[in-house]
């Protein structure tokens, strides 16, 4: 693929990205999507063949870009146990971004419940890298029962952003920093110093 048509296509999916984010995915047709781009028909068809396909791609690229985040905040953590305290603070910057409407990838689950949709299928394996992930970080940091604080990790955190954007209120990310560190303090060894 040459740079231009990688350029086309990173164009075309941050254009379809705001504006599914923005907007939600079955408010936005791919007219509103070519014509904001500025890009022909044929430009857009050439890439993605369906509006799923372009749905797909966007919450794929976007879950990318999300990991790469992550990792540039948490490079500097000096161990595990602080590289899950920077997801949350991570995650409470991005609540607190205006126009911030939850979790990209939960909204996808919701306006594609069908669990066979490619879009719905891409959300779920993102949610289960960032399980995975918590898990990882757990381990290392001496968790004994990673799998179940993981699980309780990630619905505080998915839980809070989804009131975050129900209630339109800071509120919910004060709490799950205090719970998310109080799930730490019950279930990781005492920091030593």
């Amino acid at each position: 693929m040459s740079s231009g048509v990688s350029m086309a296509v990173s164009l075309d999916l941050e254009v379809a990205g705001d504006l599914f984010y923005a907007r939600g995915v079955r408010a936005v047709g791919m007219d509103l999507v070519i014509g904001t781009a500025g890009v022909a028909n044929a430009t857009l068809y050439r890439h993605f063949a369906t509006k799923d396909e372009l749905v797909t791609a966007y919450l794929v690229d976007r879950n990318e870009h999300w990991w790469e985040r992550l990792r540039e905040a948490t490079a500097a953590a000096p161990d595990a146990r602080a590289r899950i305290r920077m997801l949350f603070d991570f995650t409470t910057q991005e609540m607190a971004t205006p126009g911030f409407r939850g979790c990209a990838t939960l909204n996808i689950t919701s306006e594609f419940p069908d669990t066979d949709h490619p879009a719905h299928v891409a959300a779920v394996a993102h949610k289960a890298d960032v399980h995975a992930w918590m898990c990882d970080q757990l381990r290392e940091a001496g968790a004994t029962e990673a799998e179940d604080t993981a699980s309780k990790l990630v619905i505080i955190l998915d839980g809070a952003q989804v009131l975050a954007t129900a209630l339109g209120s800071a509120d919910p990310a004060q709490h799950m920093t205090e719970l998310a560190e109080q799930v730490l303090a019950a279930t990781l060894p005492a920091p030593v110093g």
